[in-house]
């Protein structure tokens, strides 16, 4: 129980560091965050620099030698963490930590301060006891939460000081109360169509059922996205044993439907929710934007109209490839008195692990130790955009194992850790760290 209360008591200091990388008024709580994390690392005999680029955030990296002879493990996670406010839903301040109902509450609780810190937590705890096993480098940095641009060119410039024997990240749940080594992630870009039909907003008395109107022209595109078959361009197949493997995350993890709050899923047929999250693309709407939408009423022809579309691929697709497909998709649909324009940011490749390496099979077991029960795959539909960087400045694969709980609502209101799954997290890590198998 000491454990977790000063595991809690870092924790609230580092969730009360108000580290938005979404908005650049929250800079000065970015500088307080990583001075804490370089006090923390420096306290306890690590050596600590940051890395910067054009656009990023400080990236911290921490680094302790154990002994030459021992393998070293490269830990990733983020400070930075979502926008989050007391009026957006949330039960209490989100940057001050709650402990209720068997459970943490605050933002970045869990994606991503509470998982990395358990890494740090758990190393920081094997020092003091002289029980650390390997040598340590974290690497943490402020944009995750944005797709850093500036990471992988970080990353190759300084391909020395990173290097190690093992990457491991902690960032995503569990499936059910089940342990899970995730075999893939998806890749994607966010895109931005604006369409203009007109000079400036029309009155709709006078102009209107004369002249385009550009919300209806976006909204008819959108309609047509079905008809985008190409999104499908070189995905791998779905092989049998991937789908017995998904069908077994099925039968252990909660209802889809409650844990989306949703009253059905769609999805293509012969698939279940993992299959479709996290071996096919998708595109998604994510926002859209036009005319007059305050208090009363505005009686125009609105002139432009804006959509803001996620893109979601698999491996062993190109999202570079996808996107040229999808300008072109664009001005085939797009009518000729229709102005277009396409921005796009984020682009970020998927990723294979190949885990059938022996490291991976150690983590196996040291999962199955803690949790009782043998750990599955999983195909994941998000994203951790290092991992394919590593994979591509390194050759390495990433072991990642998540410690949170489904329903932690990351991203959302009142995101939450749940304590039983801390106290596992922190005692696989501590396994992890202070074993000779490694």
């Amino acid at each position: 129980m000491q454990t977790v209360d000063e595991f809690k008591k870092l924790l609230t200091q580092f969730v009360a560091c108000k580290s938005i990388s979404t908005d650049p008024a929250f800079a000065p709580e970015i500088t307080k965050t990583v001075n804490w994390l370089k006090q923390l690392f420096t306290q306890h005999g690590f050596d600590v620099e940051t890395f910067n680029g054009p656009s990023c955030n400080p990236i911290v990296l921490a680094h302790l030698t154990t002994h030459n002879s021992l393998p070293t493990v490269l830990v990733y996670g983020h400070y930075d963490v979502q926008p989050a406010d007391r009026s957006d839903s949330w039960n209490s301040d989100p940057f001050s930590l709650v402990s209720k109902a068997g459970r943490l509450w605050g933002r970045g609780v869990l994606d991503n301060k509470g998982q990395v810190l358990i890494h740090i937590f758990s190393v920081l705890q094997l020092i003091k006891q002289q029980k650390l096993a390997l040598n340590v480098k974290f690497l943490i940095e402020g944009n995750e939460e944005t797709s850093n641009p500036d990471l992988p060119g970080i990353m190759r410039k300084n391909k020395t000081k990173l290097k190690s024997d093992y990457v491991l990240v902690s960032d995503g749940e569990l499936v059910g109360d089940s342990p899970v080594i995730e075999s893939s992630l998806r890749g994607g870009f966010n895109l931005t169509l604006k369409y203009t039909t007109a000079a400036n907003n029309l009155h709709s008395g006078l102009a209107g059922g004369a002249v385009p109107n550009a919300a209806l022209e976006l909204s008819r595109f959108l309609s047509t996205l079905p008809k985008f078959t190409r999104l499908y361009q070189d995905v791998d197949p779905i092989t049998s044993a991937q789908k017995a493997n998904n069908r077994q995350l099925l039968k252990i993890s909660a209802n889809p439907l409650e844990i989306f709050g949703v009253k059905k899923l769609l999805m293509e047929p012969g698939l279940n929710v993992y299959t479709q999250t996290g071996l096919r693309p998708t595109l998604q709407i994510t926002g859209l934007k036009s005319g007059y939408i305050d208090a009363g009423y505005a009686n125009i022809v609105p002139a432009t109209a804006e959509a803001r579309i996620n893109f979601r691929i698999v491996a062993s697709q190109r999202p570079k490839d996808i996107l040229a497909l999808f300008k072109k998709f664009v001005a085939q649909h797009t009518p000729k008195y229709v102005k277009y324009e396409i921005t796009s940011a984020g682009i970020h490749n998927p990723v294979k692990l190949n885990t059938s390496q022996p490291i991976f099979k150690s983590v196996a077991d040291i999962l199955t130790r803690v949790y009782g029960q043998k750990p599955l795959l999983k195909y994941v539909g998000g994203a951790i955009p290092f991992i394919s960087d590593v994979k591509a400045t390194f050759g390495t694969d990433t072991i990642s194992v998540p410690f949170g709980n489904e329903d932690c609502n990351m991203h959302g209101a009142n995101e939450n850790f749940r304590l039983d799954l801390i106290k596992k997290g922190l005692a696989f890590s501590h396994h992890f760290f202070s074993s000779d198998k490694i």
